[in-house]
């Protein structure tokens, strides 16, 4: 998804609020923030986790090792941004990589609930920013 009109088509109202208060803070035109491009001003699109192989794709950077893997292999307190949205039903996994950011990641809960690395480390992510 690179933009605010085609997330909208696929996730509900909570799910997007926050990306849209992000560009808000950017665009100054309100007219704007539906079509601008997400690439543009995060620096990737959004990305919709559809099953659970698709968590290989959620790659944190680990601080201090250099190393990447994924929400496949294991969880991973290495997120810029990792939270529950919508009242639990989304998971949203952000990391930037560049001073325009990076991309996001949304995991509706039926896969989270499949895979233990995606709560846990909303939960390890969360204990690192305190």
């Amino acid at each position: 998804m690179d933009n605010l009109a085609e997330m909208k088509r696929y996730l509900p109202e909570a799910a997007w609020a926050p990306t849209r208060q992000a560009i808000a803070g950017i665009v100054d035109d309100s007219e704007q923030v539906e079509k601008v491009s997400f690439t543009e001003v995060f620096g990737a699109p959004a990305y919709l986790i559809e099953c659970v192989t698709d968590l290989a794709a959620v790659r944190p950077v680990d601080a201090g090792e250099g190393e990447c893997r994924s929400l496949a292999d294991e969880p991973s307190e290495w997120f810029d941004v990792a939270e529950w949205l919508d009242d639990g039903r989304f998971a949203r996994f952000v990391t930037i990589g560049s001073v325009e950011g990076g991309p996001q990641y949304i995991v509706p809960r039926a896969i989270a609930d499949q895979k233990r690395s995606v709560g846990l480390s909303v939960c390890m992510t969360a204990a690192r920013m305190c």
